[in-house]
């Protein structure tokens, strides 16, 4: 069934209302719903949809003859044929063409970008709307996006996919109570593939257990295929984000924890950053700052490497669980940062750019972060999150404020407090005299 992505699929429709040639890349993680969105896009119009395979380049040309010539196990045509048939058959007429698992035929043959961009130079009057898809994002950016690529400069538009926000996860588990929901986000982020084992008549326990702790289910192996589909040799950029995974966010740390050199770690990350695994994150009222953390960008990941990657002896015997417990007594500390994602989601509906803050309170001498520090127009949002399960007190707002005058901006500042279990009568005072906006977990998990 088809959910969300309704901006994404109006812009589709929208550039295949205009007249001329159209090429739109899709891309975006595996299981995001890439594939979905373009058969929804697809299935009023006239299309033709081939799915690459892991082959030869004769064995996906065949495929891709058979599906152009309506015939089985036709023979294999060469690619500039295939484009130049399609382009005779449909003439000035608006087709849609699609190639999706696009980094398959590109590994069984780099010169089918080439071909692609010819025909596209060699057709300028062309009502061709191509979409090449794929879950690799090396290749995708690499072949595709990329300055060196032959096509690059050709693409009228292109759609990233990213996973849904928090907000939209009670449309897979409208049963479940808020907190519930934000486990289950914690655990497999808002990936809608993922999201569908979860069965909404199931409770928690059940769930994490079938889907997550059994080592025969899909998601207990399906952090190791992601790595493998993009890297050749995994091995060290999984020791890299296992070491992000237990908290080790600087650069040092990492190379102390998996025992290789600062310029090893370096050049894993820069890989990782440009896969959209793992973030690059500087204070936000210093971006050419030298102080830098790392986190890992996708949930799932996230807590694959921080609950199952390890290994669990529990699970080795089948102790399903005494596993789900022992994951579920740390629940609460790794939640504090899913929380914060969730909280900057929520800021990120009206801010062009949202980050962190951290620095030096020089008179205390003190280190000292805010949770979440946004722009917006032209003021600055800083905001506390705070996952407890007490309300939040006085001491929160007045910190919050105090640490607000140490960020060096000339914007004006709205200030924001986050909490899972409310406030106290003295915090709702104190942020009434300071102007301090409050915030539950019920208001983020609110879809607008």
């Amino acid at each position: 069934m088809f959910y969300g992505r309704e901006d994404e699929l109006e812009e589709l429709n929208r550039r295949y209302r205009s007249k001329g040639f159209q090429f739109i890349p899709v891309y975006g993680r595996r299981r995001v719903g890439k594939t979905a969105l373009i058969d929804e896009f697809i299935k009023d119009k006239t299309a033709i949809k081939f799915t690459a395979v892991k082959g030869s380049y004769n064995t996906n040309m065949r495929l891709l003859s058979s599906i152009v010539l309506g015939v089985r196990n036709a023979p294999p045509m060469d690619f500039e044929d295939i484009l130049e048939i399609m382009h005779s058959r449909f003439g000035r007429e608006r087709y849609v063409f699609v190639i999706d698992e696009f980094p398959y035929l590109v590994r069984s043959d780099e010169s089918v970008t080439g071909i692609l961009n010819n025909f596209i130079e060699s057709h300028p009057d062309s009502q061709a709307f191509i979409i090449l898809s794929g879950s690799s994002m090396s290749v995708m950016k690499n072949q595709i996006l990329g300055v060196k690529s032959p096509l690059y400069g050709r693409r009228t538009g292109q759609i990233g996919l990213s996973p849904f926000p928090f907000a939209e996860i009670g449309h897979f588990l409208p049963s479940y109570s808020d907190e519930e929901r934000l486990v289950v986000y914690g655990l497999v982020g808002g990936i809608p593939w993922y999201l569908s084992f979860f069965d909404d008549g199931k409770g928690l326990k059940d769930n994490i257990i079938d889907n997550l702790i059994n080592p025969y289910a899909v998601l207990n192996k399906e952090a190791t295929l992601l790595f493998a589909e993009e890297f050749e040799s995994p091995v060290a950029y999984l020791d890299v984000i296992s070491s992000i995974a237990k908290g080790h966010n600087r650069v040092g740390e990492m190379a102390t924890d998996a025992g290789l050199e600062t310029s090893r770690i370096s050049a894993l990350l820069k890989d990782l950053i440009l896969l959209e695994i793992v973030d690059k994150i500087r204070p936000i009222d210093d971006p050419k700052s030298k102080r830098t953390i790392y986190r890992i960008k996708d949930h799932y990941l996230r807590s694959y490497f921080r609950f199952i990657y390890p290994g669990n002896v529990e699970v080795e015997k089948s102790r399903y669980e005494e596993a789900y417990d022992g994951i579920m007594e740390d629940m609460d500390t790794y939640l504090g940062h899913v929380f914060e994602d969730v909280c900057s989601e929520y800021v990120g509906r009206t801010c062009r750019e949202v980050g962190t803050w951290w620095g030096t309170d020089g008179s205390r001498r003190t280190k000292e972060e805010i949770d979440i520090a946004a722009l917006r127009k032209d003021r600055m949002v800083l905001c506390e999150c705070k996952y407890r399960s007490e309300p939040v007190g006085r001491d929160v707002i007045e910190t919050l404020v105090r640490r607000a005058g140490l960020v060096r901006s000339g914007l004006p500042k709205d200030l924001m407090v986050f909490s899972r279990s409310g406030y106290t009568e003295d915090a709702v005072r104190e942020a009434e005299s300071e102007n301090v906006v409050l915030r539950t977990l019920k208001d983020v998990s609110n879809r607008w």
